[in-house]
């Protein structure tokens, strides 16, 4: 784990030294996917500004069986001096190799130029800074339905419509139809699982 953490430091590192490429990076992200509960997820610029748009995307073995559907996404994201918040049905599309994926197209949001340093960095911020660093990101939130059994494993990919190849982000999430989840020692099979 600590490896591939220094893979993805050195890797974003050379990145950021090309100024016009446009990326994304997560903001935050949940720890699991519970059927018929909102699950969140946000991202930030990570380079330069597009105004093509933003592709979210959720595959896996869950999605291709059928046992995984979604419905609406609401997203949030920044609009001039203030933040937007948008409705839209997600759609299942079949890949070439017979893989489904569900996927949302926001052709409407323009991503920021990536933010140059940390606002905490300087120590004590003002409530302005702070609100000018939330209104950055870009905020999705959709309810799972979810009918298999187990914990499988989803690949959510959030990517620029600009640069799909390598200005996405990427995140492999627990899905489950357990909603105690966590209080059926859910957290400790998560963390088991990462130390692997």
């Amino acid at each position: 784990m600590a490896k591939n953490s220094f893979n993805d430091m050195i890797v974003r590192a050379m990145q950021k030294r090309d100024a016009g490429r446009v990326a994304l990076k997560k903001s935050s992200c949940g720890a699991v996917m519970i059927d018929g509960l909102t699950f969140s997820v946000s991202a930030e610029s990570d380079g330069a500004a597009s105004s093509k748009g933003v592709m979210f995307t959720l595959s896996g073995e869950a999605a291709d069986s059928g046992e995984l559907t979604l419905d609406m996404i609401d997203v949030t994201y920044p609009a001039g001096a203030g933040v937007k918040t948008i409705r839209r049905k997600a759609e299942l599309f079949e890949r070439k190799d017979g893989g489904k994926v569900w996927r949302a197209k926001f052709g409407e949001i323009k991503i920021p130029q990536c933010a140059e340093g940390n606002i905490f960095a300087d120590g004590a911020v003002t409530e302005d800074e702070l609100r000018g660093g939330m209104n950055k990101q870009i905020i999705f939130k959709f309810v799972p339905k979810f009918s298999g059994a187990g914990e499988p494993e989803v690949m959510l990919n959030i990517y620029p419509i600009e640069n799909p190849l390598d200005g996405n982000f990427a995140e492999w999430v627990t899905l489950t139809a357990d909603q105690e989840f966590f209080e059926h020692g859910g957290l400790s099979k998560i963390m088991n699982r990462k130390r692997k």
